[in-house]
């Protein structure tokens, strides 16, 4: 008995112990270079290539050891390119530092993500201000983004490979709301680019970066030819750290609007996104933003005019556009055009319908009898309505849907369980972004529930608001006097 108690005091000392050193290493390095995250396999740090630019190495794995190169390729195509644009544009030499952290993408099978989530939030706590995540998983995990959200908070930026298997399909961490999905993309002999045929083609790719026979680093000390997304997303993130020090004025946010709205599109390739990264263009752009603090700023523009649209159109239930599909009621039957990947199309038996949604990447509706149905990408059960009855309208967010009752009341899907309190009473209409919802009280108030990462929940002294609307960083509201109030980036 007496050597059971004092086992699990040792287990208790051992894990309290665990949670101080785990703080202690996690505190913000002091370097003024920026900091690049390389959370992969095992890196190796005594490359001659990197061994300079590496700080301390970490590690967050259960048991084995992932060491095959991939990590070390990886960091090497950060520092190439990151040293390729400071030579190029700026003839100067590198201001990046990588972070290794190592981890075994395996471990999730096991331990439903927390070695993953913990490693970006030492990332995080370290100070890193780019974290780049060249692994894949097929399914989303709320632990692992839940640490994201934490990072997006403080205005770091994620990068991560869109993935190898060339089909329409999503794979994370590259699929979630506020991580850059890169692919990859090879050039004609004419100049002109394309997508790879290996590279993921689903609409949530936002970049491409060349990823096709890149000389990159080896596991030991030399170098070898690499192919695949993993390496675009390297490169991107060496770069990206490259512009924040060189534009230490400018947030985040401008770095990556400036990327997307200079990007070369390639028209009718489904999974390019905004295009190519064109840095010298970029750069052009960032220096007159750099001198002038204005900006066309053309993709966040375009993003806030859709809002303000919003709050100026009557809705008409009958027709709904998502991302990259289109849907509508048509002799009482619904019809889905444009992507119709990921079963977002599989409506052929939903009859009486009254009122149909596209979101991201699902479909939804509402019957006679009112009673709310979804078909599509399911990513956090955001598709299952359990006990959802007289529903009046819905909200599709990429993580959630949000559902409002004839009678004032509001039902959210998993992503959001529990945060809807009973303030959450006679509400005449939802909103939702990726990570918040919005309500509009009959008394004109706004309500909001959530993570509030941008800002965009700030609403608690709107007042005679008649009309709300959002997106993942932004709410607006109309009032009665015609008035816009805007909270967010």
């Amino acid at each position: 008995m007496k050597l059971k108690k004092l086992l699990i005091i040792f287990v208790c000392v051992f894990s309290i112990l665990n949670i101080f050193i785990f703080a202690a290493q996690a505190k913000t390095v002091k370097t003024d270079k920026i900091i690049v995250a390389v959370i992969d396999s095992k890196i190796n740090i005594k490359h001659k290539y990197i061994k300079n630019y590496c700080l301390f190495s970490k590690s967050f794995i259960i048991d084995k050891s992932n060491d095959t190169g991939h990590g070390t390729a990886v960091a090497g195509a950060a520092v190439k390119y990151s040293s390729f644009i400071a030579q190029n544009l700026w003839d100067s030499s590198s201001n990046i530092k990588i972070l290794p952290i190592e981890i075994n993408v395996l471990d999730i099978q096991t331990d439903y993500g927390e070695q993953m989530g913990n490693a970006i939030q030492y990332a995080i706590d370290s100070g890193a201000k780019v974290i780049n995540m060249s692994f894949s998983s097929s399914s989303p995990n709320k632990y692992v983004y839940e640490k994201i959200r934490n990072g997006l908070e403080k205005g770091v930026v994620f990068v991560s490979a869109a993935g190898n298997s060339g089909y329409d399909i999503y794979s994370f961490p590259a699929a979630y709301d506020g991580v850059i999905s890169v692919g990859s993309c090879g050039i004609n002999e004419d100049g002109t680019y394309y997508i790879s045929k290996f590279s993921n083609c689903n609409d949530d790719v936002d970049l491409l970066m060349e990823g096709e026979k890149i000389l990159l680093l080896d596991s030991e000390d030399g170098f070898v030819e690499k192919t695949g997304t993993s390496f675009s997303s390297g490169k991107l993130s060496g770069i990206i750290g490259e512009l924040i020090y060189r534009y230490p004025k400018l947030n985040s946010e401008d770095i990556v609007y400036a990327l997307y709205d200079t990007a070369l599109s390639i028209e009718n390739d489904k999974g390019s996104g905004h295009g190519v990264v064109d840095l010298y263009n970029v750069k052009k752009y960032l220096n007159e933003l750099n001198s002038t603090g204005k900006s066309s700023l053309g993709y966040s523009s375009a993003e806030y005019d859709k809002l303000i649209n919003m709050l100026y159109t009557d809705t008409d239930n009958s027709v709904s556009v998502g991302r990259s599909h289109t849907v509508y009621i048509e002799n009482n039957e619904v019809k889905v055009v444009g992507n119709t990947s990921s079963n977002r199309a599989a409506v052929w038996k939903w009859k009486d319908l009254i009122k149909v949604y596209a979101g991201n990447d699902n479909t939804a509706a509402i019957n006679s009898s009112n009673l709310p149905m979804a078909t599509g990408y399911n990513v956090f059960n955001k598709n299952i309505f359990r006990g959802w009855t007289d529903i009046d309208s819905l909200s599709l967010s990429p993580n959630f849907t949000a559902g409002l009752t004839t009678d004032g009341k509001v039902y959210v899907t998993d992503y959001l369980q529990g945060k809807i309190t009973d303030e959450w009473k006679d509400i005449v209409q939802i909103s939702t972004g990726a990570h918040h919802l919005v309500g509009l009280t009959k008394d004109g108030r706004v309500l909001t529930t959530g993570y509030n990462i941008y800002g965009q929940m700030d609403t608690k002294s709107w007042r005679n608001i008649i009309k709300i609307a959002s997106n993942s960083k932004t709410t607006v509201g109309l009032t009665k006097d015609g008035k816009i109030v805007v909270s967010g980036h």
